[in-house]
């Protein structure tokens, strides 16, 4: 027994400090702000959120995994679509770039990305059940059980998710972007495009 715990505890430890490392990074752009002496905007923020979904699409994700990657509602998502055709387009482009490179040249499919890692973990931790997670992270559940198996440090971080919960986090699943809203200044705001709504910011 004694042999296990000490491992068992280093690895909880490694896997804490990931999930540490990860939420310091999320406030590094709040970080760089008020060393200019700024605050968020609103439309440095949507156009931020709405790279970060372009890219999600780029690596494979779905819409709803588009949208937790960028920490948002996946209603917003297609608001955006729906009124900024610039973003629908960029959207569909990253999307056939994903489908041009869906294998790995041998018919096989990729394996997980960090990406797709890191919208599993923050499905977790936002007190998403482990099957709604990994279908947000485009990831089978029976893929993501095999990986756990195989990967004890993968294992090691949807523990630490787990841990990392908010005391009163809802177990049938919460909000996967709740936790990442921030206080923006609205004074710059973007313009809207014709026929858009409000909704179609963040």
């Amino acid at each position: 027994m004694t042999e296990t715990a000490g491992p068992d505890r280093d690895l909880a430890a490694w896997a804490d400090g990931v999930l540490a490392r990860i939420d310091a990074q999320e406030g590094l752009d709040g970080e760089l702000l008020a060393a200019l002496g700024r605050g968020p905007s609103l439309r440095e923020e949507t156009l931020a959120r709405m790279a970060e979904a372009v890219r999600a699409a780029a690596l494979g994700f779905g819409p709803a995994g588009c949208a937790a990657a960028a920490g948002v509602p996946e209603r917003l998502l297609l608001n955006w679509q729906d009124h900024n055709p610039a973003f629908a387009a960029a959207l569909s482009g990253a999307r056939a770039l994903a489908r041009s490179h869906g294998s790995d040249g041998n018919g096989a499919a990729r394996p997980p990305a960090p990406a797709a890692l890191l919208v599993l973990l923050q499905a977790i931790r936002g007190g998403a059940q482990h099957a709604s997670a990994a279908a947000l992270a485009d990831m089978p559940r029976a893929a993501l059980n095999r990986l756990r198996k195989e990967r004890p440090k993968v294992n090691a971080l949807i523990l630490a998710a787990r841990r990392a919960r908010p005391k009163r986090a809802d177990r049938r699943g919460s909000s996967t972007y709740a936790h990442r809203y921030r206080l923006i200044s609205v004074d710059d705001a973007p313009s809207r495009p014709q026929g858009g709504s409000r909704e179609g910011q963040f």
